[in-house]
């Protein structure tokens, strides 16, 4: 005879952990926010971040039996990710330049003009008036 299989919850183990009052506080705040209990909030958290920790666990067990190879994966891996960011810079750049128009006819020039002659206003113009050296009306 055939049994139908059931759904069994994985164990559950319930810990007792110091934590900070500033961590306890921010856990009460995400519980609040999810409708759920601190320690529920809180092994989900440890839940959702599992791969992490896995990853974490196992480079500290690498690192304890061969410290000198950890540290040139870790080296490797932050030049991996300084290399992707300055990739990611230029292409970002380069995004920033194709949204630019270019040419005279962008930047309100006159054909032949090219430079400060395209300028409409002179680049020293700040918009302030100054009445030296121009005859008063009132005074004679």
């Amino acid at each position: 005879m055939h049994t139908p299989p059931t759904s069994q919850k994985p164990e559950t183990i319930r810990l007792t952990i110091p934590v900070t009052a500033e961590v306890h506080a921010t856990f009460q705040r995400l519980a609040a926010a999810g409708s759920m209990s601190t320690g529920r909030a809180m092994g989900e958290w440890l839940a959702d971040t599992l791969d992490a920790a896995t990853f974490m666990a196992s480079t500290m067990e690498k690192a304890r039996a061969a410290p000198k190879l950890v540290a040139q994966e870790l080296h490797a891996y932050a030049l991996g990710l300084g290399d992707e960011t300055g990739a990611l810079l230029e292409r970002m750049r380069e995004k920033g330049r194709e949204a630019q128009p270019v040419g005279p006819a962008c930047s309100g020039a006159k054909p032949g003009q090219t430079g400060w002659e395209a300028r409409t206003t002179p680049p020293s113009n700040t918009g302030v008036t100054t009445f030296k050296n121009k005859p008063s009306r009132g005074k004679k």
